[in-house]
């Protein structure tokens, strides 16, 4: 009996043990994630750029100066939403402070773009630690799997039009490039941040560019919890090479990767990039897969403007039910201004991606559509409005012969309005100058 109590009492120490270890390692875990956010004092510099506030969240102590300066194309405003500051109308290069003297969170917006949102926390302490619900903007899941906005894996460039620009290396004649499709967080606009599956930690992925006759290889990584392929749309490649999964090539399996070789026979032009794999094609293009990809003239190079142009932009426009209507990944006013001088001829790849038709709409000059799926037109059609068809591709040529700020939008209303009857969506501009 003695030895039984005592065969109990050591089962019932150990397993003690073990709970206060596993306890003492979980607040250990928990410390170690324990992040703190620096409070400022004297002054804070907040540029506002891409129609967004550089900085979404700013701790500062008590008489603090934070500053921002309007470094966008249009005018914004800071505007306090309990109206203890207002910029009134900032212009490009101008510049508003205020000093904040007295404890509190003030949380402030543009009148003109509401999702353009910032916050203020003035506070005592000279740390504060992102436990702090203040200090939030997303969900604990949301800072694990979060990826910087569009900075791709590979250190791309990124281009007036957003699109991040695909390097590549030569290898015994071929241009290698890379591209890895992996879960991240993507923010379409000011306030609205939503998960997505992208190439290269972008929507949409980095452009390829390349010339008619380059021998091109493609490694794709699937760093995705299930199998994908990419079938690059428009392009004339062996069939062994078409990225259909389950017809051409079995899915790329979750950590592996698939090199794709062919050579671009297919004339200078608009095309594009997509995953294509045997099951959930639709999620996969729905949560951000698909890329353009650009055919040059031979000898153009790789950073050049076609040959003829002084701009050259591509404008990928998509209806997601994950990201809503967008031009290249983003929703107004988050998209790209796109400048130009008074007098430059402006070529635009413009690819629609998603399910529906997009009328695009230019203000204030005509176009003419010089390419349909990369291939030229027998003869050049002016118009100021095209309609976008799912899946086509279209090489737009037009001279920016006026000065102004120059909306280039899908003219179906809903597809540039918000709930509350605000610009937004499938909107941007050409901005022509002196």
């Amino acid at each position: 009996m003695q030895r039984r109590f005592r065969l109990f009492s050591s089962l019932i120490i150990l397993i003690l043990l073990c709970v206060t270890a596993g306890c003492q390692s979980q607040t250990a875990a928990t410390e170690d994630k324990a992040v703190s956010h620096t409070v400022h004092s004297g002054s804070v510099h907040i540029d506002i750029t891409g129609s967004a506030f550089s900085t979404d969240v700013v701790y500062v102590t008590k008489g603090t100066k934070v500053t921002w300066e309007n470094k966008d194309e249009v005018a914004h405003t800071v505007t306090s939403k309990s109206g203890a500051f207002d910029s009134k109308d900032l212009q490009t290069g101008k510049t508003f402070s205020y000093t904040f003297k007295k404890n509190g969170t003030y949380s402030y917006y543009c009148i003109y773009h509401p999702d353009m949102v910032g916050k203020v926390v003035v506070t005592d302490q000279k740390q504060m630690s992102m436990d702090d619900p203040s200090s939030m903007n997303t969900s604990s899941n949301d800072k694990e799997n979060a990826a910087p906005l569009g900075t791709g894996t590979s250190g791309e460039p990124k281009q007036a039009d957003s699109l991040r620009l695909l390097p590549y290396k030569m290898e015994n004649g071929y241009k290698v490039f890379h591209l890895t499709a992996e879960p991240v967080w993507w923010q379409v606009k000011p306030g609205k941040k939503v998960k997505a599956w992208a190439f290269n930690g972008s929507v949409p992925g980095p452009e390829i560019k390349v010339n008619q006759g380059d021998k091109v290889k493609i490694i794709v990584k699937n760093n995705l919890s299930e199998g994908t392929t990419v079938h690059w749309h428009g392009l004339d490649v062996p069939f062994d090479q078409d990225g259909s999964g389950g017809i051409s090539q079995p899915d790329i399996k979750p950590g592996q990767t698939w090199t794709y070789t062919f050579t671009v026979k297919s004339p200078p032009g608009s095309y594009m990039y997509h995953s294509h794999p045997m099951n959930d094609m639709l999620k996969q293009e729905d949560m951000g897969l698909f890329g353009p990809f650009i055919v040059e003239p031979k000898g153009t190079g790789w950073k050049q403007v076609h040959p003829g142009y002084q701009d050259e932009y591509t404008l990928m426009v998509n209806d997601s039910s994950q990201f809503g209507y967008t031009i290249n990944g983003l929703s107004y006013p988050a998209t790209p201004v796109l400048p130009a001088k008074l007098g430059d001829k402006i070529l635009v790849h413009l690819i629609n991606i998603g399910m529906m038709d997009h009328p695009m709409h230019l203000h204030g000059m005509h176009f003419q559509e010089i390419n349909q799926d990369g291939y030229p037109l027998p003869a050049p059609i002016t118009m100021d409005t095209i309609n976008t068809a799912p899946g086509t591709t279209y090489d737009l040529s037009f001279t920016a012969d006026q000065i102004g700020k120059w909306l280039f939008h899908c003219h179906i209303t809903q597809h540039v309005t918000d709930s509350n009857g605000m610009m937004s969506g499938m909107v941007t501009m050409f901005n022509v100058k002196k």
